[in-house]
């Protein structure tokens, strides 16, 4: 069917002329419908081959690389800076603070970067976070020479905060990107960024751990941030730019007038606080049981890869079977039995604790993983059940929100989980993030009766969405039937 451009972009109307069955429509429509389209020939809308094999896969390479390296330098204080931090007289709630700062940057700046993202160019904020993060683990390495206590403390603020900067801007433009690549696998793709993130989670406090036995303090810092750098240049040359010449920025307030959007949210910053309330506790404990750091660096490295593991299975379950919100119950479920049956065990002082520090935190990881990549994918396909069009603009929004959400709840975790273990001990810390893993079920599940029942949290979708898994010609049909 041939399409032609009336001079009133304002009206839709349908050509009276029945001998050649001709259809016009304005020209911001006609324009929509290319630019959106990811198999449309329109090469001087978006990037030469940016719908080929090799884009996708130096997308998902580069996207790898930096997770892998970015969280595995932000890892590596994990296991010994909380134990150095403490012999230099700074208390378990203001270690907790510290592990705070850098969260605290980055929920600020997740859903600011997520919006700039279209405008300044994925590709761009994308290499400047990884730059930022690896020059910032660098300069980590020098507080050690701090004269003072309090002068340890603020540069450990100080420089966690920027760092907590570039760890923004590069990781909501790692999820967008790899989100916008993949339209038609976001569960697999997004699964796949958090099984690295999980793996450098597990790979970085043991490489910290066996650095810092080697060499000291700042020989984990250099060595980890010079990799950043160094992966990051390979990067430069390796990541394609993303998106198109004609890109627009989305609404926040569109996403966030969706009920289901604020269910997600709410279920990652659980996750992640729960998860990361064990980072400025964990190892203290766990050298309380006499584990060493080695043994400490090991059990780290079980849970990161835990983690991973079912990340990349529940993000192929989720995309094959579309149950998002069913993965999302188990995870909650499972997690809140098994931190209480932890936590129990812990209070009632039970001999086999020291075993049960090693496998039901195992499992525990396994399960709270089922909260991440799940949540996002509910996000998107509700924002786009609302009619919200799908692109990089889109994913960019989710990607700073669910980021945000993420950064909130690792910044309540740690200060909720020093503060708790300073003033209870660990077995009370457990029972808290089991109580929080049955609240998130307990909200999720309401809502998804409220939902079902009562009709309004959703609604019909909006058939003038535009969603790059359509095909050119099912998109120009919707907009010209409802005219």
């Amino acid at each position: 069917m041939e399409l032609e451009k009336l001079e009133d972009p304002s009206t839709v109307r349908k050509n009276q002329d029945s001998k050649n069955g001709k259809v016009s429509i304005p020209e911001k429509v006609t324009s929509f419908a290319i630019q959106d389209d990811p198999i449309s020939d329109d090469s001087d809308e978006r990037p030469a081959g940016s719908g080929s094999t090799y884009h996708k896969k130096a997308t998902v390479v580069s996207a790898i690389l930096a997770s892998l390296t970015n969280i595995m330098a932000y890892s590596i204080i994990a296991v010994f800076y909380p134990i150095e931090a403490k012999e230099r007289g700074v208390s378990e709630t203001v270690i907790g603070l510290i592990f705070a700062s850098y969260s605290i940057s980055t929920a600020v700046g997740s859903p600011i970067i997520g919006k700039i993202i279209p405008i300044a160019g994925a590709r761009f904020v994308f290499l400047a976070g990884s730059f930022i993060t690896g020059g910032c683990n660098i300069l980590f390495g020098f507080i050690i020479d701090m004269p003072t206590t309090a002068t340890f403390t603020v540069f450990s603020f100080a420089i966690r905060i920027l760092e907590g900067i570039g760890a923004a801007a590069s990781l909501t433009a790692t999820t967008a990107i790899v989100a916008a690549a993949l339209p038609d696998d976001v569960g697999k793709a997004v699964s796949l960024i958090e099984m690295t993130n999980g793996v450098s989670y597990a790979l970085g406090p043991a490489l910290g751990g066996f650095l810092y036995n080697a060499g000291g303090f700042p020989v984990p810092f250099f060595v980890l941030g010079g990799i950043v750098l160094a992966i990051n240049a390979v990067n430069f040359f390796l990541m394609p730019e993303q998106g198109n010449q004609t890109e627009e920025c989305g609404s926040v307030s569109s996403l966030l007038s969706i009920p289901a959007v604020w269910i997600a949210l709410f279920v990652n910053f659980i996750g992640f606080a729960t998860f990361s309330s064990l980072e400025p506790t964990f190892a203290i404990y766990l050298e309380e049981l006499d584990f060493t750091v080695i043994q400490i660096s090991l059990l780290f490295v079980t849970l990161g890869l835990a983690y991973g593991f079912s990340s990349v299975v529940c993000g192929v379950i989720a995309d094959s079977k579309k149950c998002p919100r069913a993965l999302i119950a188990v995870g909650e479920c499972g997690g809140g039995l098994l931190f209480l049956l932890f936590g129990l065990s812990e209070l009632l002082k039970s001999p086999a604790i020291k075993v049960l520090a090693g496998v039901l935190i195992v499992l525990s990881a396994a399960m709270l993983s089922l909260l991440a990549a799940p949540s996002f994918i509910d996000m998107l396909s509700s924002a786009e059940w609302y009619g919200i069009p799908s692109g990089l603009g889109l994913t960019s929004l989710l990607s700073g929100l669910w980021n945000s959400a993420y950064a909130v709840g690792t910044v309540a975790g740690p200060l909720v989980g020093g503060a708790v273990v300073e003033y209870y001990g660990f077995g009370y810390l457990s029972i808290t993030i089991a109580g929080c893993c049955f609240l998130a079920l307990v909200v999720s599940s309401l809502f998804g009766v409220w939902e079902y029942r009562c009709g309004r949290g959703r609604r019909e979708p909006n058939k003038e969405s535009s969603s790059p898994r359509d095909s050119s010609k099912d998109q120009q049909a919707r907009l010209l039937s409802s005219n």
